[in-house]
């Protein structure tokens, strides 16, 4: 692991731990085993470590969209994997996203990093709807409503799931939830619209 990693590394671990405030660059370099001077060789400042920390945030989540919209474009992403992929994405992300949950009330760039994680997870879902809209796989739904419901229900699942992992996981629960209340079984096709009595 490079100098660098291991500062961004224990710095998460950290941030995790006792908050961004009371991360000193002097406790982490005693905790990473290195002198300060070396943080500040590689960073300009704890700010910076931190947004460090959140563009690489930012990268995976790019990277999962990307994968996400290019199963989407062939027709092979069901709401199941959609769902999924972005709760094994938390689960791979946890530390990432307790210092983004746990810093964006109080710190400007983190709050910026937490709008664009919702504007690019609702975005997402409003794209999946809309295909599946065209498609005939999803009921004609508003686009934008919709969207930042999922994404709502996502972020508080995500909460849950970090905050008080002792409390059942509602996951499963959750991608079933969505799927009765928006894709259309081939099996039982919706009903014409009833024309409204004179």
């Amino acid at each position: 692991m490079s100098t660098k990693d291991l500062i961004l590394s224990t710095a998460k671990d950290m941030i995790s731990e006792v908050g961004f405030h009371k991360m000193t660059t002097a406790n982490l370099a005693r905790r990473a085993e290195i002198s300060e001077g070396t943080i500040y060789r590689h960073f300009e400042s704890k700010e910076d470590i931190l947004q460090h920390i959140l563009d690489t945030f930012d990268q995976k989540y790019l990277a999962l969209a990307d994968q996400c919209r290019t199963r989407m474009n062939k027709g092979t992403l069901s709401f199941e994997d959609l769902l999924g992929s972005h709760f094994a994405f938390l689960d791979a992300n946890a530390a990432d996203i307790k210092i983004v949950l746990g810093t964006y009330s109080i710190l400007e760039l983190t709050r910026r990093s937490m709008g664009r994680f919702i504007d690019r997870l609702r975005g997402l879902f409003e794209e999946f709807l809309a295909q599946g809209i065209a498609n005939g796989t999803v009921r004609d739904v508003p686009l934008g409503d919709t969207g930042m419901i999922i994404a709502n229900m996502f972020f508080g699942l995500m909460r849950i799931k970090l905050y008080w992992p002792e409390l059942t996981d509602f996951s499963t629960e959750a991608v079933a939830f969505c799927r009765r209340s928006l894709v259309i079984d081939p099996a039982c096709p919706p009903s014409p619209a009833v024309p409204e009595a004179e």
